[in-house]
């Protein structure tokens, strides 16, 4: 793998830390919201085209609100408009930290669940003559017994 060893420690200090700056990112963004895979559905999706098409409308809305009724919310449409561009700023770089954690942790998985294997093995070979660890390897095993309920769940552990 191109990424090698990751051998790293956070302290228990860096965590508190780092789980800090993550409240005072969501302090400040208040507003934020989760949405379900069907309301996400539902929801018009903006690709270039689009963030131009809105961009283009919020300059019509300035340069011509007598064109548009009184009924739209143009001050709301604004702010729309304006958190969105902020939004797409704060959201690429939380994006890719995001997915750095994420590919992180998926090797340092990875890494683990091959060490695991290896001290399965010597535990394995050590059961039956070394007193006291047969448990212990009767323990790992349980990880690779196959479950009641079939494939599915052998393949989700």
């Amino acid at each position: 793998m191109p990424h090698g060893n990751i051998s790293a420690v956070l302290s228990q200090q860096d965590v508190d830390d780092i789980k800090a700056a993550i409240k005072l990112i969501e302090s400040k963004m208040p507003f934020l919201i989760a949405l379900d895979v069907a309301e996400k559905t539902a929801l018009f999706k903006q690709g270039p085209k689009s963030v131009d098409f809105v961009n283009d409308a919020m300059n019509a809305t300035v340069n011509f609100p007598e064109l548009l009724p009184p009924a739209l919310d143009r001050v709301e449409f604004l702010k729309d408009g304006n958190l969105y561009k902020v939004l797409s700023d704060i959201n690429q770089p939380l994006a890719a930290l995001a997915q750095k954690v994420e590919d992180t942790y998926t090797a340092v998985g990875s890494e683990a669940m091959g060490a695991a294997l290896q001290v399965y093995a010597y535990v394995q070979t050590a059961a039956p003559n070394v007193p006291g660890v047969k448990p212990l390897a009767d323990k790992l095993q349980e990880r690779f017994k196959k479950s009641k309920l079939g494939k599915a769940t052998s393949q989700a552990a």
